[in-house]
């Protein structure tokens, strides 16, 4: 089974790992105690899956649009959003956006364990440069390095990062544009037996008004 298939076959139960939602909580919290955001904020969510993380951070921002690979995710995170009453401030679309063109600009990027899915990252991260506004700011919560990949280790079919390098995936953000990039531990994932750490990323993006990223 491809990973997408994975997640659209998971995406209608999704929320109800409670896990997931403390995981969720705990990032939201993160980047709340991380990022200036304010009611004229235009936010975008990478791989966003069920919308969870950005419907709680909503109340913070202008709007959100909400993008991931997987159309099933796309489909629950719509009736999530539509559910919460924020249909006019948040959007959800079907992204991947290594490869697809989105109207920008937005204020602020979030990504909450989704970057370890995407193969091509200097390619995304290149990709948010040119969607963020100068001096917006990215947030990035993911795995720590797992340099034995226990944590996707039931996966067979996982093909993406197995954690990162907090100083090599800085050297990748600077190299497309980023700086104050720094780091803050946000929560941890407990999975079979085992304690995986999850950082929180932030950066700001460098370029220039009217740089083309």
């Amino acid at each position: 089974m491809h990973e997408h298939e994975r997640f659209d076959d998971a995406a209608a139960t999704w929320d109800d790992d409670p896990a997931h939602e403390a995981r969720q909580q705990a990032v939201a919290h993160a980047i709340e105690e991380a990022l200036v955001l304010t009611p004229e904020s235009r936010a975008l969510d990478i791989g966003g899956g069920t919308g969870r993380l950005s419907i709680l951070l909503a109340d913070r921002v202008g709007s959100v649009v909400v993008t991931d690979t997987s159309a099933g995710m796309v489909r629950v995170a719509q009736e999530r959003i539509a559910q919460a009453g924020l249909g006019d401030r948040l959007h959800a679309v079907r992204a991947d956006l290594t490869t697809d063109r989105l109207e920008g600009p937005f204020d602020v990027v979030w990504s909450s364990m989704a970057f370890h899915h995407v193969p091509d990252l200097p390619a995304l991260l290149r990709s948010l440069a040119g969607l963020l506004v100068p001096g917006g700011r990215l947030a990035v919560a993911d795995l720590e390095e797992d340099p034995e990949g226990a944590f996707h280790a039931d996966k067979a079919e996982f093909d993406g990062h197995h954690g990162f390098d907090r100083q090599h995936l800085a050297a990748q953000l600077a190299d497309a544009g980023f700086t104050d990039i720094a780091f803050v531990d946000a929560t941890t994932i407990v999975k079979q037996d085992r304690e995986f750490g999850v950082f929180l990323c932030t950066a700001a993006n460098a370029a220039e008004p009217g740089s083309d990223g």
